[in-house]
């Protein structure tokens, strides 16, 4: 298929992980929709957001959001926030820049114990990072989350490398729904402890900052991020018991 502009590939791009993504989930879980009412829509930096949201049943919080027609910068982020079980975090940002792929695929260690079998597959996704080593590293600037992060893969590639960030997200949503599968379900102190780091490591970003959150608090004020946040994009404040 050919594309007119690098705009037009772009977007067709994004289409393709949240719908390959969306579909992954949907093969082995219930995806249920939730209203995010004023937040369907942000306007951050003149350009105009789209965020919708799901309870994966079983999993946790799914956060989609996607700016797909803008000319100075386009993007898509698929964030799976767990509750239910002993996973990580894992949250994705694909950035396109005319032809540049800024892309991040990151892990947050948040779990609420660290046994044999959860870090068997924290180095399944580290061999998966390993596989994409020739892709050329995204400079990263150290934050205070970096010792909560034990697998990140951040690359800045060229069109001709869309397949392998597709692949590369592909590979590590299939391992993540593996360990899923291979892992018990939290006791309710488990499930305590668990969502109370979730809440901790959400109120970290607003109260401290990070990259994408500075951006949001600077257009919605940090009151409204934290909202944001709390509801809808980790949504702790719906897993609350």
């Amino acid at each position: 298929m050919s594309y007119d502009t690098i705009y037009q590939l772009n977007e067709s791009r994004i289409e393709q992980r949240m719908k390959e993504g969306f579909a992954l989930l949907k093969e082995s879980y219930e995806c249920i929709p939730i209203d995010v009412k004023e937040f369907s829509k942000l306007h951050i930096q003149k350009m105009d957001y789209f965020v919708t949201q799901y309870e994966v049943k079983g999993v946790g919080n799914l956060l989609i959001m996607t700016c797909p027609v803008s000319e100075v910068l386009q993007m898509d982020s698929f964030v799976i926030t767990p509750y239910f079980k002993n996973l990580p975090l894992f949250s994705t940002d694909y950035i396109y820049m005319k032809e540049q792929r800024s892309i991040l695929n990151e892990f947050y260690d948040l779990s609420q114990k660290k046994d044999s079998l959860f870090q068997s597959y924290i180095d399944k996704f580290a061999t998966i990072r390993d596989k994409y080593a020739t892709l050329p590293n995204m400079p990263m600037k150290s934050c205070w989350y970096d010792e909560l992060r034990p697998v990140c893969t951040a690359k800045t590639v060229a069109p001709e490398n869309d397949e392998d960030i597709l692949e590369l997200f592909r590979e590590n949503l299939r391992t993540y729904i593996e360990m899923e599968k291979a892992l018990p379900s939290l006791t309710d102190e488990e499930y305590q402890e668990k969502w109370q780091k979730t809440q901790d490591y959400t109120d970290g970003l607003v109260d401290r900052g990070g990259v994408s959150t500075d951006v949001f608090k600077q257009t919605l004020g940090e009151d409204k991020t934290k909202e944001f946040f709390n509801e809808v994009f980790f949504a702790p404040s719906r897993y609350q018991r």
